[in-house]
């Protein structure tokens, strides 16, 4: 990993923050990320990459970039591990996680979150307003909102809200503390998920979170970069976890009683998925939610240490 450089001696009362970002054969992306970091004014920053096997010249940039530390991955290991390695890394009282397809719009943001975090210990991370262009005329996330089943709600997912129960990694800042007596990021999700169960085992700890509204940053939503997946493996995919979450998270009653759903209404529930042969629809909403009902506590003892 490339040492740190920056001068120690500068904004010595300013926080150190330290940017964890995870990148994948994004480096066009990559670059808008760190260089928008890099206005961010009013703290000490240093900026952390998890390279997950980049082979589109990613690798030789950040190389060359001082002020980044770079942990280099053989392979994609997954957005979780690699913003472990990132935490573990990290040297700042709080941590901002960004994806590398985003781009911080306020340069004063992560200063104005700190500040807020700083006023209130139960306060254990904030953000600010995702958006989807950049006119920032499409909110693209507040806050990312799920149903009872754990099924992604778009509308309340842009709605503001005073008590955030989730706070999306796209870009989000914690207090560093609190990240790691919560053990980070769970690595059974490879992605997807894994930032509504950190937030959901914080709030358990009796944790809350806040949004800034001022503080703005796009979500360019970069295609490259992304696993390439079908819809039916994706769907395969989303459908393992999500059931993984709600049992964690929610408990076996909810659970069940999302699984009763699927099958007890198959008829009506089968339409919502058109891509779905009748016989994936069982391998998935029989089979395999039987097969997580049964090797949950077995994943469970498995995974029961920290990841940080």
């Amino acid at each position: 990993m490339n040492s740190l450089r920056f001068d120690e001696t500068l904004m010595n009362d300013a926080p150190l923050v330290s940017a964890v970002l995870v990148s994948w054969n994004r480096l066009d992306y990559l670059k808008k990320a760190i260089d928008s970091l890099r206005r961010a004014e009013g703290v000490r920053l240093e900026i952390i990459v998890a390279d997950n096997g980049s082979s589109d010249g990613s690798l030789e940039w950040l190389r060359k970039q001082p002020d980044v530390a770079l942990i280099e991955n053989k392979r994609n290991a997954g957005a979780c591990r690699a913003r472990n390695q990132g935490t573990r890394a990290a040297r700042g009282e709080f941590v901002l996680y960004m994806d590398s397809d985003a781009e911080l719009v306020t340069p004063g943001g992560p200063a104005r979150l700190i500040e807020t975090l700083r006023g209130d210990d139960a306060l254990a991370g904030a953000g600010g307003v995702i958006y989807g262009d950049d006119a920032l005329t499409q909110v693209w996330c507040v806050s990312p909102t799920t149903d009872w089943e754990g099924n992604y709600d778009p509308a309340a997912s842009v709605a503001m809200t005073d008590d955030p129960h989730i706070l999306s990694t796209c870009f989000c800042l914690f207090k560093t503390a609190a990240v790691r007596e919560t053990g980070g990021f769970d690595e059974f999700y490879f992605y997807l998920f894994e930032d509504g169960d950190l937030c959901q085992r914080m709030r358990k700890r009796g944790y809350r979170f806040v949004i800034d509204p001022e503080v703005k940053i796009v979500h360019h939503y970069a295609t490259p970069g992304r696993t390439a997946r079908g819809q039916v493996d994706y769907h395969y995919y989303h459908e393992r976890i999500r059931m993984y979450y709600l049992l964690k998270n929610w408990g076996l009653a909810m659970f069940l009683a999302s699984w009763r759903l699927k099958i007890a209404d198959t008829l009506r529930y089968r339409p919502r998925f058109p891509y779905l042969p009748l016989w994936r629809y069982i391998d998935i909403y029989y089979l395999r939610a039987a097969l997580m009902f049964f090797a949950f506590p077995l994943i469970r003892l498995r995974r029961s240490k920290k990841w940080i």
